[in-house]
Order: structure tokens, then sequence, then C-alpha cells
């Protein structure tokens, strides 16, 4: 492994997404968010068509909190860090350097949530974080989607501290905000779509975008690939909406 996560940023909401295993495309579907409010933290679940679609696909709602019930309030975090290991195992600090948290870091539940992922084997649910408000500069580390199927080279050619290249898509069929990952001039696969969002709201105005191979892991059948970026947009503001401009 390599460089760690330098800026980290402390969110006020996360963004629940799902991914439809049973599904043939496999498709991932922003289901709700977890919102801070005056001291509490409130689940709700989204609306409009990207949840029926997913209900469609045989979404039922996150365990504990019915679906008929748009927002929930009691015990949010509870049901949610569940999903953290606890803070007191004894190779904690590996399952933050694994995510590329620093061991020593001093980082909230709440952001841990997001910066983690949160996911488990095998119930489809990641949480996200947003970076509404990112100070100048920060990193993220993802995973990245599609390496099984898309990847023009096996796992084991791959080495921490790889470049990593973003390549915007804007004719792909699926999605003309998606953004192709490559290394050594060969397709590695692409940004997941919980940070699509997050990634093009902030690249229009030339912010600069680089990454790296951090770690890669799994299993023969499901191999898994992690790259760690950081993103630089200038002088700290957000840019306007416009025609996505990477910086290779």
């Amino acid at each position: 492994m390599t460089r760690l996560i330098e800026h980290l940023v402390e969110p006020q909401r996360l963004l629940l997404f799902w991914q439809a295993r049973e599904s043939q495309k496999r498709s991932r579907y922003r289901v709700g968010q977890l919102v801070k409010q005056g001291g509490h933290v409130v689940f709700q679940y989204s609306v409009g068509t990207e949840m029926a679609r997913a209900k469609e696909v045989g979404f039922q709602g996150y365990p504990a909190f019915p679906l008929k019930q748009v927002e929930h309030r009691h015990q949010v975090m509870e049901a949610f860090t569940r999903r953290l290991p606890p803070r007191t195992r004894r190779d904690f600090s590996r399952y933050l350097e694994l995510r590329a948290i620093p061991a020593d870091a001093d980082i909230s539940e709440f952001a841990l949530l997001g910066y983690s992922g949160a996911k488990l084997p095998d119930d489809g649910f990641e949480l996200v974080h947003p970076f509404d408000e990112p100070p100048a500069a920060f990193e993220v580390l993802i995973e990245v989607a599609g390496f099984r199927h898309e990847a023009e080279l096996e796992v084991s050619e791959l080495q921490a501290g790889d470049e990593v290249q973003f390549v915007p898509e804007p004719n792909n069929p699926v999605d003309p905000s998606a953004i192709r990952m490559e290394t050594k001039g060969c397709k590695l696969g692409y940004v997941p779509r919980g940070h699509l969002t997050m990634l093009n709201r902030m690249l229009p105005g030339g912010a600069d975008l680089t990454g790296e191979v951090f770690r890669s892991n799994g299993t023969l059948a499901r191999p898994l690939v992690y790259v760690l970026i950081q993103i630089i947009h200038h002088n700290g503001l957000m840019m306007p909406s416009s025609p996505l401009r990477l910086q290779a």
C-alpha cells in the first residue's frame, strides 16, 4: 500500500446505495440517505423513478426501517454502526489502513461509515460520502466497478502505486456520465455510480484528478481493486455544471 487519506472531511449526510445482486446488470441504486439534524441522524428513503426501478428488481427496504415510512428517526446510527467493527477490536487499526485511513485518525462514526462504505458480504448496501462541502484538496478510496468483466489486464499485473487515468465516456450507451479508469494503457473498469455525481460536480471547472492503485484482494472468481483518488479544485470553490473536463 502507498499513500493514505490526508484530508478527512466530516460529512453532513451520507448516501445509501443498494446493488441488485440478483439482476442481470447488477445495477446500483440510490435508495436513501442519512442526514444530520439537530444533533441526531435521520434516515430518509429516496422517492421517484430511481426508487421505483430498485423496487422492480427486488428492493424491499433496509432491515429495521419499513419501506412504507419515508423518514425514520429512531436508533438510526445504532442500526448502521452495526456494519462497522468495534473500535476495541485488536485489528481495528488494520481495518482503517485497508480503507486508506490512518490508524491514528480522529474520525467520527458517521464519517467512518462514509469513508469505509460499511459494506457487508451479502446484503448489497453501501454508504457513500457525497463531499457536499469539500476542502480545496481531498482524497477518496473507491472500488473499481466492473473489474471482473471489463478489465484488460489481470489483477496479478497490478501493483500498489500504479498510476490510474480517468477517461470520460459521454457516448456510453448505459450512462453518459460514466468515467473509465485505465492503467498502463489498459482498461481497469469504471468509477462506481455512487461517486460519479461528486466527480461530475467537481471536474467541469478544471479540477485536477489523480489516482493510483491502492490495493487488490478478493477471490480468483471475484477480484477487487481499489483506487485512491486525490482531487484538487481551485480556490476551494465548487464549480458550476458544464461539459465534463478531466485532467489526465
